[in-house]
């Protein structure tokens, strides 16, 4: 049920198709978190900071494509979740 809803609350932040894609795209996740680690973090901190709806729309507007899947299949896909987790990625 929670991963349902937090995959409803990120359509509503990225929409529908972009959820989509990027979880067609967990391989290219993966890679970004893995070669860039640091950016990647920066990534998801400046995303858990926001409070608001609108600021989270906001600031997925302006982020590169490759992070934004990187943020959303280190959210909702079992694979790059695994990669977060062995990686010692543990800002999440």
């Amino acid at each position: 049920m929670l991963h349902r809803q937090l995959r409803s609350a990120l359509e509503e932040i990225f929409g529908e198709e972009y959820i989509s894609d990027a979880l067609e795209n967990a391989e290219l996740a993966q890679v970004v978190i893995y070669e860039s680690p640091d950016q990647f973090k920066k990534t998801v901190l400046g995303f858990q900071r926001l409070n608001y709806r609108d600021e989270q729309q906001d600031y997925a507007s302006g982020l590169k494509r490759d992070f934004g899947i990187a943020l959303i299949c280190s959210l909702l896909d079992q694979g790059t979740r695994d990669l977060v987790a062995e990686l010692g990625l543990t800002y999440l």
